[in-house]
């Protein structure tokens, strides 16, 4: 394993050799696969009008596009939604219920068991999948399914899953307008490119690295919470590194204790948006004063201050996603396979 240097100055030869399957390229294309998804979706005929409340199904990085969604809207829509990760459904689902299954291969065996399941108990059900065996399930039931384009790692095709979501979700009424936030991101992913080597998600990717315990990602409920379970999620997978999530304000009844006790010291970095709440910005401030005086952490805190919420939120994903790229390559390691993944599914078949 060979890493970069401290300055993470790559030229093209460095990227081709640490990032043969390119996914730093793919995150940089979300702009333009964003706009295409959103379109196409948002045409579509949902088979109930008007849902009581939505449950999205799905794991990894199709689930994430769920918790997205629904932090987004839950203080914005009147229509509830919850995100299952699981292969049943919960007991209240009904035929008011819409079931949206989310699985980019189509072959997730969790997501599968619980479209069984709505199948049999024939509640609403449409669908998002690249192919595989949940679009063939569809077609064969004649259950809407919106297709999205095949050969992404399903991590790196939020731009397909999420926006082609918020298309579905804007046919039954949610407030989302897209543009903004796909003008916010084509901004980032110039910002952020290799060409620009003391970018902020290369900075960020340093000081990740420079962290003698696992880092922390805390989001605050609920516009950012699903947004640092993304980080989370991507510096996992991409990053190959272990990595914390909390969520302010239950992080400070709990987990406050052991981040102070420990008495490790971790990068802390706290994702905001510029609508939270006066209690929640005070709150975080004398957190992380308390960490400062107990030399855990010299916290980063990062506002999102884009035009509206969905821009806001784009905005801090695509830091997450640039720099868990970005500490890959400056660990000296190829982002893109998931080996222990493909591993485990090869053994539960």
């Amino acid at each position: 394993m060979m890493a970069l240097s401290s300055s993470l100055t790559l030229d093209a030869r460095d990227i081709s050799r640490l990032d043969p399957q390119d996914m730093l390229g793919c995150v940089r294309r979300m702009p333009g696969v964003a706009r295409l998804a959103f379109d196409h979706a948002v045409g579509w005929k949902p088979p109930v009008p008007r849902p009581r409340q939505i449950l999205v199904c799905g794991m990894g990085g199709s689930a994430i596009s769920g918790d997205l969604a629904r932090t987004l809207l839950q203080t914005r829509w009147s229509v509830p939604i919850t995100v299952a990760r699981q292969p049943q459904l919960p007991a209240w689902v009904d035929d008011r219920t819409l079931c949206l299954f989310l699985s980019y291969s189509g072959n997730t065996a969790e997501t599968l068991a619980a479209f069984g399941e709505a199948s049999e108990r024939g509640v609403p059900i449409a669908a998002i999948a690249s192919g595989g065996q949940l679009a063939d399930r569809c077609g064969q039931r004649d259950i809407p399914v919106l297709p999205v384009e095949p050969g992404w790692q399903p991590r790196a095709a939020l731009g397909h899953l999420y926006f082609t979501l918020l298309g579905m979700l804007a046919a039954l009424g949610a407030p989302v307008e897209p543009r903004a936030a796909i003008a916010r991101l084509e901004e980032l992913a110039a910002e952020y490119g290799p060409d620009r080597p003391d970018n902020a998600a290369i900075a960020l990717a340093r000081r990740l690295h420079a962290s003698p315990a696992a880092p922390l990602v805390a989001g605050v409920s609920p516009a950012t919470e699903a947004v640092a379970l993304r980080w989370k999620g991507q510096l996992n997978e991409n990053a190959k590194t272990t990595a914390l999530f909390g969520v302010f304000p239950e992080l400070t009844h709990n987990e406050i204790v052991n981040l102070v006790a420990s008495g490790e010291e971790r990068a802390v970095v706290v994702l905001r948006d510029a609508g939270d709440p006066p209690l929640l910005v005070r709150q975080i401030g004398q957190t992380l004063g308390l960490l400062r005086e107990e030399r855990v952490s010299d916290p980063v805190e990062i506002v999102a201050s884009a035009s509206d919420p969905l821009a806001r939120q784009m905005e801090l994903v695509s830091l997450g996603d640039h720099a868990s790229v970005y500490l890959a390559l400056l660990k000296g390691l190829d982002p893109t396979p998931v080996a222990p993944i493909v591993a485990l599914k090869a053994r539960m078949a």
